[in-house]
């Protein structure tokens, strides 16, 4: 074997050694070790941003905290750099461009890039309060957002529906509620972006109170509109619900299930 054959079979097995770290493929020691520390840093992160957020508090502290806060940045980035190279060793995601690319917009690594982009763009406001995705890295380690993605899989016709139901409560109340209360408060209806905005705090029952029916009819609207959003919003999560007791039953069934030799 020539010395460029080991050095790529070495690279290649270093690649996949990093890659079943990083994916929690085969419990050991170092997997536990690497995954912990992400975790606590994780954790650590918010307790940090806390303090960056005291004005009052201690320059040494204040110091110290963008320090660590810079340090847990390398790190996450450091993470997602070597999940982006190590991630085609999953078939889903081996072509070496497009597989990257199809990886990069799955949710996880997404939440990711938000993540870390303070990281990358100096500024403040908007874009360190980007660094909020950081907790959301915990879903990795968990099985919770496969379980929601197996009950949307599961139940998508029947969200399908709901959100189609939804869709047409919320263009008929806002054309129907311009059109009655329209000529009666021209000023608080003035097109139907503010019906439209009406319709949407009222079917979700927030109801902020900057825009109410004061004629009888969009009154009458505006009970319709309320009764229709509590049903259908008691609709899509009773189906939600019951994907997810469904889902707990599989696993739990699975488990009874012995072991095929």
């Amino acid at each position: 074997m020539s010395i460029k054959a080991k050095a790529a079979g070495d690279a290649r097995r270093v690649k996949k050694y990093i890659y079943d770290i990083l994916q929690f493929n085969y419990p050991s020691k170092v997997t536990w070790t690497v995954n912990a520390i992400i975790i606590t840093l994780i954790l650590l992160s918010v307790p940090v941003d806390m303090i960056e957020s005291v004005g009052d508090v201690s320059p040494v502290l204040k110091r110290a905290a963008y320090r660590l806060d810079l340090g847990m940045s390398f790190v996450f980035a450091l993470e997602y750099a070597l999940r982006l190279v190590t991630c085609t060793e999953d078939p889903r995601f081996a072509k070496p461009i497009s597989g990257r690319i199809k990886y990069m917009l799955t949710p996880l690594m997404l939440i990711d890039l938000f993540a870390i982009s303070p990281f990358f763009i100096l500024g403040s406001g908007l874009v360190r309060a980007l660094r909020v995705f950081r907790i959301f890295m915990l879903m990795r380690y968990t099985n919770a957002i496969q379980l929601v993605n197996n009950v949307v899989s599961e139940k998508k016709n029947e969200l399908a529906i709901c959100g189609a139901f939804l869709l047409m409560l919320w263009i008929w109340s806002s054309f129907m509620i311009f059109r009655v209360e329209h000529p009666a408060q021209p000023e608080a209806f003035k097109n139907m972006m503010d019906a439209m905005w009406w319709s949407m705090q009222t079917f979700t029952t927030l109801g902020y109170g900057d825009l109410i029916a004061v004629t009888l009819l969009g009154k009458v609207i505006t009970g319709i509109t309320v009764a229709m959003g509590l049903i259908l919003f008691a609709v899509v999560t009773a189906v939600m619900t019951g994907g997810i007791v469904q889902e707990f039953q599989k696993y739990e069934n699975k488990k009874k299930t012995p072991p095929q030799i």
